[in-house]
């Protein structure tokens, strides 16, 4: 299966192969294209899949970026209709157009038992295809719909996904990985992700700008409606440009961050070895707040590198159990505000801020973060049982942890 995602590519209609076969076809002109083509193992394109990726990709009800998880989904369905004796002479995706309820249920159950895979997973597979067929089911201004049945008429046809414990990066976690590198550089990272909480799709959009307008924020002295005395916030506002927004937007938001980590990103800012790669921008706010060793911008990919070198190191000395993704940071993060009491008047406070600090669109999302695992727990308190507040660990950290920047500080 191959896809081809085009936004806003441009494409020069002159240089196309028929002109070869239609010598006198006026193609001499350069057009943007938008659109979705996934292609089976053979190189055939699927016309109905990718007229139903394109379709939603142009109306912002998916992002281009998904379309690859659903064209993946889609295509996996195909091949298993393909692989049964009733459809093997079918080499179009026109079979969604009538494949029936009782096959989609089969393939569904084949995913539990022969293929071993979670509930989750076979509820991903489940709604992208309920969301096909739905689009099958409905006329769009182009077309009157191209199916009458629906076999989703009643609901999913999957069971609920099991809940799972979350497993997050506990702070004792966090301190092993960070030790794991002698590089300041990627320590200021980690401890920048764990405390952000932000995705690692979101990090090469945060600027040197957003740092900037942090620091101004933070200069700013408080007055204490008890003492009139000037005091400064432990934790300081990051505006952060999310993703999963509607279509292909970000959807901006702020997170909490403590001084701790502020004050740790500042003193990288100010090494020799990020003003080496910083002066090649002119504007701040499209200067990234963070450089990889070879002075590029961090891409979600080498994020993942990161993680799973520096793991891979602690596993091996037998400090770490197990590796530690870019998502165990972030819900590290989401119960390290839970079980700051400097944070909010109650529990439910504390969970909204964790909502906000996430960016996730509903309540209910974040209360998979209720339940803490006694070991979480007993990484959060000091030496005297008592709960230590977020930005306390983060100072904590800071001064355990941090080592000098020079221009050596690669990998």
């Amino acid at each position: 299966m191959d896809i081809k995602v085009c936004n806003g590519i441009e494409l020069d209609l002159s240089q196309s192969h028929l002109l070869n076969e239609i010598p006198d076809l006026s193609l001499n002109q350069t057009v943007k294209v938008n659109g979705v083509g996934v292609f089976d193992d053979n190189g055939k394109i699927l016309p109905i899949i990718s007229e139903y990726l394109s379709y939603h990709s142009k109306h912002e009800i998916i992002a281009y970026k998904s379309a690859a998880t659903y064209s993946k989904n889609l295509t996996y369905f195909l091949n298993y209709i393909r692989s049964r004796p009733e459809y093997d002479d079918d080499e179009s995706d026109d079979i969604f157009l009538t494949v029936p309820r009782y096959v989609i249920q089969e393939y569904l159950t084949f995913l539990i038992h022969e293929d071993n895979k979670s509930s989750s997973t076979v509820r991903n597979r489940d709604a992208t295809i309920r969301a096909f067929v739905e689009y099958l089911c409905n006329p769009t201004e182009d077309r009157d719909k191209l199916r009458e049945d629906n076999p989703y008429s009643d609901s999913y046809l999957s069971k609920p996904p099991k809940r799972t414990p979350i497993v997050s990066c506990t702070l004792d976690d966090l301190f092993i990985l960070i030790e794991s590198t002698t590089s300041e550089r990627e320590r200021v990272l980690l401890q920048f992700l764990y405390d952000s909480g932000i995705r690692r799709s979101e990090l090469p959009r945060v600027s040197l700008q957003d740092f900037k307008d942090t620091s101004n924020f933070n200069s700013e002295k408080f007055i204490s409606c008890n003492t009139d005395r000037p005091i400064h916030a432990d934790y300081v506002p990051l505006k952060v440009k999310g993703s999963k927004g509607r279509g292909n937007q970000t959807k901006p938001r702020w997170t909490l961050l403590s001084s701790a980590t502020i004050k740790r990103v500042q003193k990288y800012h100010a090494s020799p070895v990020y003003k080496k790669y910083a002066n090649k921008y002119l504007d701040p706010s499209k200067t990234p707040a963070f450089f990889n060793a070879k002075g590029t911008p961090y891409t979600p990919s080498a994020i993942n590198k990161l993680l799973e070198r520096i793991s891979r190191r602690a596993i091996k000395k037998g400090r770490l159990a197990q590796s530690i993704s870019p998502h165990k940071l972030r819900h590290g993060n989401a119960y390290a505000i839970l079980q700051s009491n400097d944070l909010g008047t109650d529990y439910l406070d504390r969970l909204v801020i964790v909502q906000k600090n996430l960016g996730h669109n509903h309540l209910h999302t974040t209360q998979i973060y209720t339940s803490i695992p006694q070991d979480i727990y007993n990484s959060m308190c000091d030496e005297n049982g008592d709960l230590l507040t977020r930005a306390e660990k983060m100072r904590r950290l800071s001064e355990q942890t941090q080592l000098k920047i020079s221009m050596k500080d690669i990998k």
